[in-house]
């Protein structure tokens, strides 16, 4: 009776065993693919930031777009490699081209490359940038962990959905932060934080204001008939008749200003308060907020001037006109281009003075004690019509590119330590 009992078990032993073992190799299949599936959503994601920001890289240098439109081409591919076809050197590349890619954004970073328009520049860390680099590091340890213990991914586990979960979790939050990396608002934070073209990459010249450092806001760079924005000349559209005559006739009212408040103590006298330090390109602001109702040539909201000091001297002029519904009639003609500040939340502000620009995050706004504010109904045009300011760019750019100096001191000063002036002046 044993012996037939046992022997009647015996199938069903076998049974068990052999579903045990398909259950060990479903195991092996659900970690192994869970891994893949990550590693190449992450691929996915740093190549769609890096296919996102080519265009302008290839707009500002051919070798630094190529680069990144490589890089994306090789994440690409790897996503579908690492799930169709797995093979040890498909996970090897992931790890040497990954480091590559850090590794080289390390280097622009702190010292600069030694090679296209920043080079042996060091560059602004942005969120873009770190974003990417976290994602690549999680793809070089996943790739890590495949090759160097293959065992991790074929060993049994009763907890295959905490797996898929962590998986699940990892990617979403990649491939979020990846499609926020790649909205206006980071975008053009990458532009104003040194990524918009200098003065040997559009122009050819090397002018004050462009050695000086990068421009203060993306709202004062040029846009080209290709929609590409670029410091240099402000495109000019030709006049009418009746359209110059009625231009000649504002400016001179404009040029009435010049009269008035030659210094910085006719603007304090005449009611207008300091609203930025001294900025290369751009001038020291002196503002009337009491004008920004609406356009006046004969009074401008804002005076600009080469320092803050009592007796520093107007460079320009500048209309800060507040009007909902988009930019208000200003000069004769197309070519009074207006702007605004309000990319990344707009500039930093304290007690009514500009104390950062658009690049500044909140946290570093809020340490300073300021606020940022973004004024989607507030526009602002320059008009560089003093004598001895007609500025080359045009009289309505957003910058001049006469204006040279240093943030915060006057026109006159030594560029910044760390400007390209100040390299080209220290001696090799």
């Amino acid at each position: 009776m044993d012996s037939e009992t046992t022997a009647a078990q015996q199938p069903n032993d076998q049974t068990v065993d052999q579903s045990s073992g398909s259950r060990s190799g479903s195991d092996q299949f659900d970690r192994d693919l869970t891994v893949r599936w990550l590693a190449a959503v992450l691929s996915l994601t740093a190549g769609a930031v890096h296919f996102g920001y080519a265009p302008h890289h290839l707009s500002e240098d051919w070798a630094h777009g190529w680069f990144f439109l490589l890089i994306a081409a090789y994440q690409c591919a790897f996503a579908v490699l690492i799930v169709a076809r797995p093979r040890r050197w498909v996970w090897a590349s992931a790890i040497i081209v990954n480091v590559g890619i850090i590794a080289t954004w390390v280097v622009s970073r702190t010292v600069g490359l030694p090679f296209g328009p920043q080079a042996l520049r060091s560059e602004v860390f942005s969120a873009p940038d770190i974003v990417s680099s976290v994602i690549e590091g999680i793809i070089i340890l996943l790739s890590i962990v495949a090759l160097a213990f293959p065992a991790l991914l074929q060993r049994q586990s009763r907890e295959r959905i905490s797996l898929r979960f962590a998986a699940l979790a990892i990617g979403t939050v990649a491939v979020v932060l990846g499609a926020i990396m790649l909205t206006p608002t980071y975008t053009s934070a990458h532009e104003a934080a040194g990524h918009t073209h200098g003065a040997a990459e559009t122009s050819g010249t090397s002018s004050p204001c462009e050695l000086a450092g990068p421009p203060a806001s993306p709202g004062q760079v040029a846009t080209d008939a290709e929609g590409h924005s670029h410091r240099g000349s402000t495109p000019q559209v030709e006049l009418t008749r009746d359209e110059r005559v009625t231009l000649t006739t504002q400016q001179n009212l404009a040029r009435s200003v010049v009269t008035r408040f030659p210094t910085v103590a006719d603007a304090l006298a005449g009611g207008y308060q300091k609203s930025t330090a001294y900025i290369p390109c751009i001038g020291a602001h002196y503002t009337n907020a009491r004008l920004a109702i609406s356009f006046d040539p004969a009074k401008p909201s804002e005076l600009l001037f080469d320092g803050t000091d009592p007796d520093s001297k107007l460079v320009g002029l500048s209309y800060l006109v507040f009007h909902p519904g988009g930019a208000p009639e200003g000069f004769a003609g197309a070519n009074d281009v207006w702007h605004q500040h309000n990319s990344n939340g707009g500039l930093c502000s304290k007690g009514g003075l500009v104390v950062g620009g658009e690049a500044m995050s909140v946290e570093d706004c809020t340490a300073l004690g300021g606020r940022k504010s973004a004024n989607k109904d507030v526009w602002m045009m320059h008009d560089w019509i003093v004598p001895g300011w007609e500025c080359s760019w045009g009289v309505f750019a957003g910058e001049c590119p006469e204006l040279g100096g240093r943030t915060g001191g006057t026109a006159w000063d030594a560029p910044a330590p760390g400007s390209v002036g100040s390299q080209l002046a220290t001696p090799n």
